[in-house]
């Protein structure tokens, strides 16, 4: 429970609160475990609650009227998820998917509520995170504007696969999370990274991935694909 702690006063909103409430905040929360795949809420739906990441990834997903899917963005373990419906009491802009088994500790709305209410810090710190969402859904919408496919991929490569330098890492996003992440289709991002390959840019199999010219898909990320 320490380590949850840790986490939590470092967190925003959380970090505005006493040790006490921290406290009291953990000892009203609500364990839950979520299998991959599984999901934690689903757009449209009235989901008042918060939730710390206790272990294992989420996805923020969105789903077009014609049924496509989007990946707006990832959350990791000491991750607290604020849900649009605490605030508004409206339906959720997005689904909340699980990646891999997930331990999640959850707080309805009225649980926590009346204790982040003491600190106006916190409330404000509310407000940041909320806004926070919207600006990291504004970037995806701008890449769609504005950048190509080619740009898109390049820049998930480079942000996925950071620590990558010329030797092989082991390639753990399949096509399907890649189209998704970039909105576009599996058969697409096979022939970019196929592209990709060939122009000597990197260097990919079935299971590992290498940069060859991070140099120059840094440009291509950079929107400045000719």
């Amino acid at each position: 429970m320490q380590k949850i702690l840790d986490c939590l006063s470092k967190a925003p909103v959380f970090s505005k609160l006493t040790d006490r409430d921290r406290q009291e905040l953990l000892e009203r929360a609500v364990e839950r475990k979520f299998q991959r795949d599984e999901y934690v809420c689903w757009q449209g739906e009235v989901w008042s609650h918060v939730a710390y990441i206790a272990s294992g990834k989420l996805e923020w997903a969105m789903l077009s009227p014609e049924g496509r899917r989007q990946v707006v963005f990832k959350l990791n373990p000491c991750d607290v998820v604020w849900g649009h419906s605490v605030v508004d009491g409206q339906p959720m802009p997005a689904s909340l998917e699980v990646r891999d088994d997930t331990v999640l500790y959850v707080w309805e709305r009225d649980d926590i509520l009346p204790i982040i209410l003491r600190h106006p810090e916190a409330v404000w710190g509310v407000s940041l995170v909320l806004v926070n969402y919207m600006r990291r859904v504004r970037e995806v919408v701008y890449g769609f504007a504005f950048h190509p496919v080619a740009g898109r991929l390049a820049r998930l490569l480079l942000s996925h696969y950071s620590h990558v330098d010329d030797q092989p890492a082991p390639r753990d996003l399949t096509l399907d999370q890649m189209a998704d992440t970039v909105g576009t289709t599996r058969e697409l991002v096979s022939r970019t990274l196929h592209r990709f390959a060939d122009e000597g840019l990197i260097q990919i199999s079935r299971m590992e991935l290498a940069f060859l010219d991070r140099e120059k898909l840094e440009f291509m990320a950079g929107g400045n694909e000719q």
